[in-house]
């Protein structure tokens, strides 16, 4: 029985642990892009209640923030792809990954907009 445990661990230390920290780190960068373009959007599509500094317009701010947020994006987006490049997997693979990010991008801010509009 500690024979297996101690096999477990080693696998667990050796491939899952290391995989499991950059994914949810990739994850957390992605909703966290995703929040600020879904924020800047609704800033610059509804006249919000907030005054900002009282002489800028609410849509110059939100484009503003929506293009931060999607400079964030860029920058997971290819960190991400770098991190796939590195571990010499088929070039299919790392399209079938590029296209989920970005559906999964797209898909998020829209989500979190239908959220804010309700």
């Amino acid at each position: 029985m500690a024979d297996i445990r101690n096999r477990w661990l080693a696998f667990y230390s050796g491939h899952v642990e290391q995989a499991s920290k950059e994914i949810f780190s990739h994850v957390e960068k992605v909703i966290i892009g995703t929040l600020i373009v879904s924020a800047g959007a609704h800033v610059s599509s509804a006249d919000p209640a907030i005054e900002l500094f009282g002489y800028l317009r609410h849509g110059l701010v939100g484009r503003g923030v929506e293009l931060f947020g999607i400079f964030l994006l860029v920058l997971n987006f290819i960190d991400g792809l770098y991190r796939l490049a590195r571990l010499n997997w088929h070039f299919a693979y790392q399209i079938a990954m590029t296209l989920l990010y970005v559906a999964l991008s797209v898909r998020l801010i829209q989500l979190i907009l239908a959220f804010r509009t309700e």
